[in-house]
């Protein structure tokens, strides 16, 4: 069973005079993870990893890794390695030069270095590139020649500051995939800071998902996408309607909330702390709103609507639907299967929209 505390991150907090960089986070990491710290720019995930890292000192809280407080740790110390976004390998010196250049302080004999050097070699997919100059190399290779530098030193812990950042789109998502399946065969903790949520779900057992400083929730990413619990969260992560409404009734695990945007709606939200009268959001992802052309039978949340934009993204498309005379749009979205969403995209009659009471989220308002 994974270890729910190798590393624990207590209380620590990082303040620049008034500015509260991280403000008093707590969470643990598992032995083994891929853990993403996910936020927009700001929010304090690179100053926490530095924190991890040794780089800054804590103004409060402790870092503990496997058990050992780092305390006052120097960086060189701790028993962890980091890739950041520009690489840091060295220009001048061959591929095989830069990834000896960690081993030779370990004293390792002529014999076993290069055997090293020819096993991250290999575990990165570039077997015979020991003798190229770095400066000869692209972009995806020179990021498996800082990864393997990293790893090579066999750390405990891997830190990896927005390492694909500056790759192209294809190159990004072929990267991910491969990062991924280096982690779970090496069985290495890595800490994984990226402000892009797609490549954050892609990679992570688990994200914090950061804002201003704090941990606003922690979880894995099906969790946090499906049944985000702070309003920032659902918002930041992918596509969602938010409805502004009030609590009228509840029945049994069914609440009933009266909307601005679309009526009356019912929510299936088990154990919830909504008391009737209470103001709420609604907020439910545009893939979960169902797109008909005639009038839906049986739906107990349907409305009518007319199609008012639509975004084609190639295997699916974005459709934003008029309800209650134009006043209000809802975000759909449509698999591009036969043509579907065209033709829906394109009707100029009335369509009907209707989700399922599993399908709605309840959030307390964003300003409380």
């Amino acid at each position: 069973m994974a270890d729910e505390s190798f590393i624990s991150i207590d209380r620590i907090s990082k303040h620049f005079g008034d500015v509260r960089a991280v403000d008093d986070v707590s969470f643990d990491i598992r032995r083994g993870e891929f853990f993403s710290l996910l936020g927009p720019s700001g929010c304090g995930k690179t100053t926490l990893m530095r924190m991890i890292a040794g780089f800054e000192e804590a103004t409060e809280g402790d870092v503990i890794i496997d058990g050992q407080y780092m305390g006052d740790t120097p960086p060189y110390r701790r028993p962890v390695n980091m890739v950041f976004q520009n690489y840091a390998i060295f220009p001048h010196l061959t591929v095989h030069q830069n990834l000896a250049f960690g081993l030779r302080k370990d004293r390792l004999g002529k014999q076993e270095l290069n055997r090293r050097v020819e096993e991250a070699l290999d575990m990165i997919k570039l077997s015979g590139y020991g003798s190229r100059s770095a400066n000869q190399l692209s972009g995806g290779q020179r990021q498996r020649v800082a990864l393997a530098r990293a790893l090579i030193k066999k750390p405990k812990v891997l830190l990896l500051d927005e390492p694909l950042g500056a790759l192209d789109k294809k190159l990004r998502g072929q990267m991910q995939l491969e990062l991924r399946a280096l982690q779970k065969s090496l069985g290495i903790t890595f800490i994984f800071v990226t402000h892009d949520q797609e490549e954050a779900m892609t990679m992570s057992d688990r994200i914090a998902v950061m804002s201003a400083g704090k941990a606003l929730e922690v979880g894995p990413p099906s969790d946090l996408y499906e049944r985000p619990r702070p309003y920032f969260v659902a918002d930041f992560l992918g596509s969602m309607n938010f409805f502004d409404g009030r609590v009228v009734n509840l029945e049994g695990d069914t609440v009933i909330v009266d909307t601005e945007q679309v009526g009356r709606v019912k929510v299936k939200a088990e154990g919830t702390s909504f008391e009737q009268g209470n103001p709420v959001i609604v907020a439910i992802r545009p893939e979960n709103i169902a797109v008909s052309s005639t009038e839906v039978e049986g739906k107990v949340n349907t409305i009518k609507g007319k199609v008012d934009t639509a975004a084609f993204l190639g295997d699916r498309s974005h459709i934003f639907v008029n309800v209650h005379d134009g006043r209000n749009a809802v975000l759909t979205q449509m698999q591009n299967l036969g043509g579907a969403a065209s033709r829906a995209s394109s009707s100029a009659e009335n369509i009907w929209l209707s989700w399922s009471e599993d399908a709605g989220i309840l959030l307390a308002p964003a300003s409380a």
